[in-house]
């Protein structure tokens, strides 16, 4: 149950006991939170102070009965948790700008500052009930407000236990303790184990707690451009926000999590390919929920992926490529990691590319893999156009570079980048079938245009052979 959840499981039991006394300890009970996190958590979601909604919900369902039924002014405000007829008045007046009295002759659309019930998940979430129905467990946020956040990287062996560790000793110093659930505890992988070059190599993980102003504006900010490694100490830095698919992970009998959570992003990736979104782009987070007296984590984890809708494919998008026969160096890398193999194929045919002294602007460079079959093995190949004069025999017996021709042919052309990379796909193949474009089984590729051999692309054009 995310932190979301949770919250409006406490306001539907608030809205249960308007006419009740209600116990914040019980309402943060609701919530699986300990008061001063609920108080805290209850704010920074709803927008409302917990005791200030509760007011402004008893008001409005007063105001409603007074219009409505044959009840005295007196009845009422007890009803509500008012002591006297006097304090309700005075509440009354300064919420809707008249007396209770005056309210009646008022026509509802008359009523200014009524305070509507707020429900988090129609407000925050927004849901596809045929996505639902196949994954009960996955729930789109319609936007997560950015974050201002301590955080600290550590990049070696064990990278999340190191990071914690920092981490809760500058928060004990800073008199946070993390079981009160009145900071929200974000962390990722950084750099992300799929972006290094092999399986033995080191990544980091950065461990990321909200704060308050007050405490943001103390600290520096984390150094301009860093990627990898550990920085000198706590720093800061504010968590982009936007849309969300957000899951729960929970622990095993075992007390493991680290097996679901793998599982859980798999299930994203599924939940892609089968739905109405495509991946944003932004840094993907995992929450951790739930911790002990000493504050180690002892909870689940909610994994928030970035997603946004799926683009509509204009015509004008579109365009139509022919690609020439051409001679071309290829590069061939198969394997069991789809990942792996795509990296090694571009490390191999860049080195290459520039100790053969080609210039990234004039070649064209084409690549193509198993696309949507996701069963291994799987293979990557990279082609780079040649100059004319190309002195071949001299790579091939140095370098074990093949060369080719490359047929080319005729494509439907449509530009795009790394995140949605796989989506284009997918969009260029539902718009031809749409207009009845018939495919042909020439190779498809992908043109990638790069700067001096650097990654990322510059562009990257999906070239679907018709």
């Amino acid at each position: 149950m995310n932190y979301y959840e949770r919250i409006q499981k406490s306001m539907d039991y608030i809205e249960t006991h308007l006419d009740e006394p209600l116990s914040i300890e019980e309402c943060a009970k609701q919530a699986l939170m300990s008061v001063s996190g609920y108080y805290r958590m209850f704010l920074s979601i709803v927008g409302y102070n917990v005791k200030e909604y509760i007011r402004l919900r008893r008001l409005s369902l007063a105001c409603d009965e007074i219009k409505q039924l044959d009840c005295s002014v007196t009845e009422i405000a007890f009803k509500y948790m008012y002591n006297s007829t006097d304090s309700f008045t005075r509440a009354f007046k300064k919420q809707f700008g008249m007396l209770p009295s005056e309210i009646k002759k008022m026509s509802e659309e008359g009523i200014v500052n009524r305070f509507e019930r707020i429900d988090l998940m129609e407000k925050y979430f927004k849901q596809d009930e045929e996505l639902l129905q196949g994954y009960p467990d996955i729930k789109v946020i319609k936007k997560l407000e950015p974050m201002k956040v301590a955080c600290f990287t550590y990049f070696g062996p064990e990278p999340e236990s190191g990071a914690f560790e920092v981490m809760k000793k500058w928060a004990y110093e800073n008199q946070i303790s993390l079981k009160e659930n009145a900071y929200r505890v974000f962390g990722y992988n950084h750099p992300d184990p799929n972006d290094v070059d092999n399986e033995n190599e080191l990544y980091g993980y950065e461990v990321c707690l909200t704060i308050p102003d007050e405490l943001y504006e103390k600290l520096e900010d984390v150094p301009e451009g860093f990627v990898k490694g550990t920085y000198e100490g706590v720093r800061r830095r504010v968590l982009e926000g936007g849309q969300y698919a957000v899951m729960s992970v929970k622990r095993d009998g075992k007390g493991d999590i680290g097996t679901n959570i793998m599982l859980a992003w798999k299930r994203f990736g599924k939940w892609l390919d089968e739905g109405k979104y495509i991946w944003g782009g932004r840094q993907y987070l995992e929450e951790h929920i739930g911790f002990d007296d000493q504050d180690d984590h002892i909870g689940g984890v909610e994994l928030y992926m970035p997603v946004e809708k799926v683009p509509k494919i204009n015509k004008a998008d579109i365009s139509r490529y022919v690609i020439p026969k051409c001679r071309v160096a290829i590069f061939r890398e198969e394997g069991t990691d789809g990942n792996k193999i795509a990296m090694a194929c571009w490390k191999k045919a860049i080195t290459w590319a520039k100790i053969a002294g080609l210039k990234s602007e004039v070649c064209h460079i084409y690549q193509y893999n198993k696309g949507f079959d996701r069963r291994p093995p799987f293979f990557h190949v990279i082609m780079i156009t040649l100059p004319e004069r190309f002195e071949e025999d001299k790579y091939v017996s140095e370098h074990s570079v093949n060369f080719e021709d490359f047929e080319g042919g005729d494509f439907m052309k449509l530009e795009t980048d790394l995140c949605h990379l796989e989506n284009s796909w997918k969009m260029m193949e539902e718009w031809r079938k749409q207009r009845g474009i018939q495919a042909k089984n020439h190779q498809w590729v992908e043109e990638w245009s790069l700067e001096n051999w650097q990654m990322p692309a510059k562009k990257i054009y999906v070239c679907y052979p018709i």
